[in-house]
């Protein structure tokens, strides 16, 4: 391509084109001459085809007629009998083969440097769309990024504003009521900035899972408990990756709430697998005091299962609770 690119830039000099075209003809007429007493009579265009071909190729169409027109003139005069502009039967029909000929070549090589052209331009056509694919993709990158952190910043503002509002409001159940939704507004904004961090590695759901389930720790989790995170990598996809990570800080958060009442001590332990080729189960286990007699997670009144309920619905999985006898245990499958 290197030399295709300097030949069609050599052309567009007219003084290059044709100086190349009257440096070929004088080339092929010097060495024609020297080359006469050595070959047989019948030869006069032996070294002029050369010079035009190589003309039409490298200097374009008409530095190659000028070549062509030059040749059968040089020809004409100095090789074919009778000497000078004289001409015969057979030095007409071979001068006219030669201008066949040269014809058909020059016709041809212009032919095929118009499809190198048009190679080229296709070619440059391509390189600047897909540059300007690559600049338009990485443009709407940085906008989706921007509009991310944004929305992140967003729902921490109105976490924080519930937060003051808290302050405000006397009634024990409205400020309960005003710090759980502060609380899962900041849970909600974690997730989102944490999904669409451009450091963090997409699909990864483990080490996503881990990074949540210790920001849920950090945020309301008493001394002495401690919580672990088994999970092995998850490929999730991004409309899977929100409504699984709320569901479960919605059970660390109840875990760490309900599940030590009364004790200094305690361990939860969070796991997720890939189970069944395409199936997906989350738990959240304790060994805190278990589940209350007859309860039923279904008609459980509490916000938070609730909210897991849903987020369980959306995801088109079951979820459940046993008591396991040393505490107690939440699972949801769902199928990706």
């Amino acid at each position: 391509m290197a030399l295709l690119l300097a030949i069609e830039t050599s052309r567009r000099s007219p003084l290059f084109a044709y100086g190349f075209a009257l440096a070929a003809f004088l080339l092929a007429l010097a060495v024609r001459k020297m080359a006469n007493h050595a070959l047989p009579t019948g030869f006069p265009f032996l070294t002029f085809f050369p010079a035009v071909i190589l003309t039409t190729f490298f200097a374009g169409l008409w530095p190659g007629i000028l070549t062509a027109a030059l040749s059968t003139l040089a020809a004409w005069y100095f090789f074919i009998p009778p000497d000078g502009f004289g001409l015969n039967g057979r030095g007409a029909l071979a001068l006219g083969f030669f201008m066949l000929i040269v014809a058909i070549d020059i016709a041809i090589i212009h032919v095929m440097n118009l499809a190198l052209m048009r190679v080229r331009l296709e070619r440059a056509r391509a390189r600047k769309a897909e540059q300007e694919a690559s600049e338009l993709a990485a443009h709407r990158a940085v906008l989706f990024a921007e509009l991310q952190h944004r929305v992140s910043n967003n729902i921490q503002i109105v976490s924080a504003l519930l937060a003051l509002q808290k302050a405000d409001v006397t009634d024990p159940a409205a400020r309960r009521a005003l710090t759980e939704a502060s609380n899962r507004l900041a849970t909600i904004g974690r997730i989102q900035r944490r999904l669409h961090d451009p450091g963090n590695a997409h699909g990864n759901f483990a080490g996503f899972l881990s990074e949540l389930v210790e920001d849920v720790v950090q945020a309301g989790a008493p001394v002495g408990i401690s919580v672990a995170v088994d999970a092995t990598p998850l490929p999730l996809p991004t409309d899977k990756v929100i409504p699984a990570a709320l569901v479960v800080a919605e059970l660390v958060s109840n875990c760490l709430e309900h599940a030590f009442v009364g004790r200094h001590d305690g361990s939860i332990r969070v796991e997720a697998r890939m189970d069944q080729g395409n199936r997906v189960e989350l738990s959240v286990s304790d060994n805190g005091t278990g589940l209350p007699p007859g309860f039923d997670a279904a008609a459980t009144s509490s916000l938070g299962l609730r909210l897991v309920q849903l987020l369980t619905r959306q995801l088109d999985g079951d979820f459940s609770m046993v008591d396991t006898g040393a505490g107690a245990q939440a699972r949801l499958c769902f199928t990706v």
